[in-house]
C-alpha cells in the first residue's frame, strides 16, 4: 500500500509525522526497490518502499514482522548500497545525499527502553557532538510499545493503523485523520481483491517451498555425510563422507532452486556455491 504511486499522500502523511525533513521535502519520487549490486557475486538487496525527497534524499522503509537478529547487520547494509549506488566512477563525494532508514517492528527491538520511536544519527558520547556530514540517519518504530491512549505525537493514530488488527480498531483510527481514512478504505480494497489475495498466497506458498526444498536437502546431506564416514570406518573416511555429502546436497539445493526460477545469485547464497557450478547445474 505504502510503496504505491496511488497511495503517494498516504505515505507523505506517515513520513510526515516524525521524520525530521522541513514539509518541502516531501514532493516524493518512488525509486526502484531492488539494490542492484555492483558485480554478478554481489548480494542482492531489495527494500520494502525507496522513496526520493525533493531535494535528492533517500528514504527507505522496513516492516519487520518477526524477530530478526540481524536487523542491524541488514540496515546497515541496505544503507550502504543506497549511498554507494548514488556516486558513479569520477564523481565527487558532494554528489551524496543523506539516506534515511525507517525500521517499523511488530516486536521490541530494545528491551528495557520505553520510547517506540528512536532516532540515530552519528554521535561522539562523550560529548554528544553530531557529526552531520555522514549522510546517514535511522529511525526506529516498535509497535508494541506503542501507548494505548493517545500519546499527543504526531505518529500516534499511524502506529495505532499499522497496529490494529479488527475492523471497528481501523473505523475507530480513520475518524482522527482524513489520509488515514484513505489508507483504511485502500486497504480494505486490498483486502477483497481476489488476485491481490492469490498474488499473496503464491508468494507465502514460493517462501514455505524454497525454505522446505533446503531443510529436505539438508537434512538429506547430513544424513548421507554421515553414512558414508561410518562406512569408511575411520575418522578420515567419515570427514570425507560429511564433505561430500554435503556438497551433493548443496548441489541438490541449488538444482532445484533453479528448477523453480529462483536467480542465480540468490542460490548462490543460499548454497555457498560458485555461481559457475550453479550455470553447469
Amino acid at each position: 500500500m505504502f510503496g504505491d504511486e496511488r497511495n503517494k499522500s498516504i505515505l507523505i502523511d506517515l513520513l510526515q509525522s516524525f521524520v525530521e525533513l522541513p514539509r518541502e521535502e516531501f514532493e516524493l519520487t518512488f525509486l526502484d526497490t531492488c539494490l542492484k549490486p555492483e558485480f554478478e557475486e554481489d548480494k542482492l538487496g531489495i527494500v520494502d518502499v525507496k522513496v526520493q525527497t525533493k531535494t535528492g534524499k533517500i528514504i527507505n522503509i522496513e516492516i519487520q514482522v518477526n524477530p530478526s537478529n540481524n536487523i542491524g547487520n541488514r540496515l546497515s547494509f541496505y544503507k550502504s548500497k543506497m549511498i554507494v549506488e548514488q556516486i558513479a566512477k569520477g564523481e565527487h563525494y558532494n554528489v551524496i545525499q543523506k539516506v534515511i532508514c525507517i525500521c517499523i517492528t511488530n516486536y521490541d527491538l530494545f528491551t528495557g527502553v520505553k520510547d517506540y520511536l528512536n532516532y540515530f544519527r552519528f554521535i561522539n558520547l562523550k560529548n554528544s557532538l553530531c557529526f552531520e556530514d555522514i549522510p546517514e540517519e535511522i529511525y526506529t518504530l516498535e509497535l508494541p510499545k506503542v501507548p494505548v491512549m493517545n500519546d499527543g505525537t504526531a505518529g500516534w493514530d499511524w502506529m495505532q493503523f499499522l497496529r490494529a488488527k479488527r475492523k471497528e480498531e481501523f473505523e475507530m483510527i480513520a475518524v482522527q485523520n482524513p489520509e488515514i481514512r484513505k489508507a483504511v478504505n485502500t486497504l480494505y480494497e486490498l483486502s477483497a481483491d481476489e488476485k491481490v489475495r492469490a498474488e499473496y498466497e503464491m508468494r507465502m506458498k514460493a517462501i514455505r517451498d524454497r525454505a522446505w526444498i533446503i531443510d529436505e536437502a539438508k537434512e538429506n546431506a547430513r544424513a548421507e555425510g554421515l553414512a558414508e564416514g561410518l562406512a569408511e570406518g575411520k575418522a578420515e573416511g567419515k570427514a570425507e563422507g560429511k564433505v561430500e555429502g554435503k556438497v551433493e546436497g548443496k548441489v541438490e539445493i541449488a538444482r532445484k532452486l533453479k528448477s523453480m526460477g529462483r536467480p542465480m545469485i540468490e542460490i548462490a547464497e543460499a548454497t555457498g556455491l560458485d555461481l559457475e557450478i550453479i550455470k553447469g547445474l
